[in-house]
C-alpha cells in the first residue's frame, strides 16, 4: 500500500510501525451537589499540581535544547496563569461542574477566542493548550498517561511513530536511539512537533490521511521522505530499491559535507556567498559543520518569544555577543525583531485584525513603541565592538520609515558615544525586500542602505495576492511565477545600479531546482537552513556563470509557471 504526506524533515527511513492510539476522554457533564464542590476542587487542585510536576520532570529532558526547554516553560507559564486556576474553580463553584468538565469549558473558551483569529501559527498555539488539557484532565480522571518507553520496548528495534498528531510532550519522552521517523495524520509545517522533528532530525510527513487507522502495529514501513511516500509492507524488491536510495542518500550527505572549507565559487569565477539562516544559539553550532560563511538571517523575535517579558538590554547584548564571539570575525546579519503577522507576544497587547500580515507589525510597532527598538539597538550596537554585524530591518515599504529608522540609529549612537560604550561606527544597514512598495522604490532605498535581502516567502505571498497558509488557494502561491522572477531581476538589476549588495533569505534560496537560475539572476549572496548549503555549493561549483545567465533569460521570456518549471527541471 502506498501513502502520501507531506515531509517536514526529508531523507528515507525504515522500520516497524508503532501506531500510538490514547484512550478516549468522556467528559462528565452532569451536574455536582454544592456539598461535592469542595471535593471536586481537591480533585482539581491535586492534578493540577501533579500536572505542574510531570511538566518540569519532562522540561528536564529539554535542557540541552533551548528551543524545547522554551516551549515546556511556555506550558509551565500557562498553568501558572493566576486566572487560569482561578477561572476553573470558580466554573467548579458557580457552575456546579465536576472538576474535568470545568476544565474542559475553559480550555475550549481559550481555543475559540484563539481560532478567530485568522493565522496559522496563532491556531497552533490552540494545540499547546489542548496539550495541557489533556494531560491535567487524564490526571484528574485517574487516567493512566501512555510509557511511551515501554511501548518502544513492545516493538522491535526501528520504530516509526504512527499518530493522530504528537504533542512536544510525547515527542520528547520517546527513546530516540529507536525512532527513525514520524507519521502523521493532522498538524502543519508550523506546529510544535513539526519544529521539533527538524531540530532532532528526524523522517517526518505531516497530512497523512487516515494514517491511524490504514497502518496497524509492527507493519513494516518504509518513509520516502524526498517524495513524501510511505511504502507499508512493501515487496523484498521496493525495500531492495530503497535500502540502495538511502545509502547513496548518506554517502552523497557526507561527500557533501566535505566541501565545507571550499569557496561557494562557479568554474569561470563567479562567487557566490553561502549564509545561514538561524532563530537562535543553538542553531549556530552547526554552521562550520555545513561551510556556512556566516549568518545571513538572524531572527531576533524568537530570542522575545515563549516567555512573560520583553528580554532587556543586557540579555539581548550577552546573546548577540555569543553570536559574534562564536562565528569568529564572520558576518552576522541580525534582522530587527519582526513581531505581528504570525509572531505574536503573550505579554504583549496586540489589536485584533482581520489581516495580521497588513496590520501592525514590524516597523509600526517600532514607531509606536520606540523602547522596544531602542533597547534592541542599544544591545546590537554594543554586540558590533565585538564582531562583524550588520543590521537588517523587515517589512520597509517607504522611504519615511527610512528616514525614521536612521534617526532613531543616530539616537542610539549618540548616547552610547555618551556613556562611553564602544561599537562600530560604520555599522551597515539594510532592509528586506518583502512588499510590493520596497521593490518598486528599491533604486530610492539603495541611496540610503547598504545592503537589501529578498524576502520571497512574503514578497509571493503580497504580488501574487494569496495567503499561503490558506488551504483554498495555497496551490496558486509560487515564487516560480513569471511575475516574481522579473521582479527579483529588476530588484537585483537596480540595487547593483546603486552598486550596493543584495541576496535572498526566503525558502527559494534552497530550492535546489532554482539554484542555476539565482547565479544567473545575479544575486550577490543566499541565506538559508544551514543544512541545504552543501547541496547548494556543490551546485555552484559544477555550474558556469555565463551559462546560468543564459538560462535565467530563457526562464524570464516564459509565460507560464509550468513553462518555468519545465525549463528549471531539464536544467538539473
Amino acid at each position: 500500500m502506498l501513502l502520501n504526506g507531506t515531509v517536514v524533515y526529508n531523507g528515507y527511513a525504515f522500520g516497524n510501525a508503532l501506531v500510538l492510539k490514547e484512550e478516549d476522554i468522556i467528559i462528565n457533564n452532569n451536574n455536582i451537589n454544592k456539598n461535592e464542590i469542595d471535593n471536586e476542587i481537591n480533585n482539581f487542585i491535586n492534578s493540577y499540581k501533579k500536572t505542574l510536576k510531570q511538566l518540569k520532570n519532562i522540561r528536564k529532558f529539554s535542557l540541552e535544547n533551548k528551543d524545547r526547554k522554551l516551549l515546556f516553560d511556555g506550558y509551565i507559564l500557562i498553568l501558572k496563569d493566576k486566572l487560569f486556576k482561578k477561572d476553573i474553580i470558580n466554573l467548579i463553584k458557580n457552575e456546579l461542574l465536576y472538576a474535568d468538565s470545568a476544565v474542559d469549558k475553559f480550555i475550549k473558551k481559550q481555543i475559540n477566542n484563539i481560532k478567530k483569529v485568522d493565522n496559522i501559527y496563532i491556531k497552533e498555539r490552540a494545540n499547546d493548550l489542548i496539550d495541557i488539557s489533556k494531560r491535567l484532565i487524564f490526571n484528574i480522571k485517574n487516567i493512566k498517561l501512555i510509557d511511551f518507553n515501554s511501548l518502544c520496548d513492545n516493538v522491535k528495534k526501528n520504530i516509526i511513530i504512527i499518530s493522530k498528531d504528537l504533542s512536544p510532550s510525547q515527542i520528547i519522552q520517546f527513546n530516540l536511539n529507536v525512532i527513525k521517523g514520524f507519521i502523521i495524520e493532522d498538524g502543519s509545517i508550523t506546529s510544535h512537533s513539526s519544529i521539533i522533528s527538524k531540530s532532532l532530525e528526524l523522517v517526518s510527513l505531516i497530512g497523512v490521511n487516515n494514517v491511524t487507522n490504514l497502518i496497524k502495529n509492527n507493519d513494516n514501513i518504509i518513509i520516502d521522505g524526498i517524495k513524501g511516500n510511505i511504502y507499508i509492507n512493501p515487496s523484498d524488491k521496493i525495500i531492495k530499491k530503497f535500502k540502495n536510495k538511502y545509502n547513496k542518500f548518506n554517502i552523497n550527505k557526507n561527500n557533501l559535507l566535505k566541501l565545507k572549507d571550499l569557496p561557494s565559487i562557479t568554474y569561470d569565477g563567479f562567487n557566490m556567498k553561502l549564509y545561514a539562516n538561524v532563530g537562535n544559539n543553538k542553531d549556530i553550532n552547526n554552521i562550520f559543520k555545513y561551510g556556512a560563511e556566516g549568518i545571513g538571517l538572524y531572527r531576533t523575535e524568537f530570542l522575545f518569544m515563549d516567555r512573560n517579558s520583553f528580554p532587556d538590554e543586557n540579555e539581548q547584548f550577552s546573546y548577540y555577543r555569543k553570536a559574534v564571539k562564536y562565528i569568529k570575525g564572520n558576518l552576522v546579519t541580525i534582522r530587527t525583531v519582526d513581531l505581528g503577522g504570525d509572531k505574536f507576544l503573550s505579554y504583549m497587547n496586540f489589536p485584533k485584525e482581520n489581516v495580521p500580515f497588513l496590520g501592525w507589525r514590524s516597523i509600526r510597532i517600532y514607531k509606536d513603541k520606540k523602547d522596544i527598538l531602542h533597547t534592541q539597538l542599544r544591545a546590537i550596537l554594543r554586540a558590533s565592538f565585538f564582531g562583524k554585524i550588520r543590521i537588517l530591518f523587515p517589512m520597509i515599504i517607504s522611504m519615511e520609515e527610512v528616514y525614521f529608522l536612521k534617526k532613531e540609529i543616530d539616537y542610539v549612537k549618540n548616547n552610547l558615544v555618551k556613556e562611553n560604550i564602544n561599537f562600530d561606527e560604520n555599522i551597515k544597514i539594510g532592509a528586506m525586500i518583502e512588499t510590493p512598495s520596497a521593490a518598486i522604490i528599491c533604486g530610492h532605498l539603495a541611496e540610503e542602505l547598504d545592503f537589501f535581502s529578498i524576502g520571497t516567502n512574503d514578497l509571493t505571498q503580497f504580488v501574487l495576492a494569496v495567503d499561503r497558509n490558506n488551504l483554498k488557494v495555497s496551490h496558486l502561491y509560487n515564487s516560480l511565477c513569471p511575475s516574481i522572477l522579473n521582479l527579483i531581476k529588476y530588484i537585483v538589476n537596480t540595487v547593483h545600479e546603486k552598486n550596493k549588495k543584495i541576496g535572498i533569505c526566503g525558502e527559494l534560496a534552497s530550492n535546489l531546482n532554482c539554484i542555476k537560475l539565482l547565479l544567473g539572476l545575479g544575486l550577490d549572496e543566499l541565506s538559508m537552513n544551514v543544512s541545504f548549503i552543501p547541496n547548494v555549493k556543490q551546485i555552484i561549483r559544477s555550474s558556469y556563470f555565463t551559462s546560468c545567465k543564459k538560462l535565467a533569460d530563457k526562464v524570464l521570456d516564459q509565460k507560464t509557471n509550468k513553462d518555468i518549471e519545465n525549463i528549471l527541471n531539464k536544467s538539473n
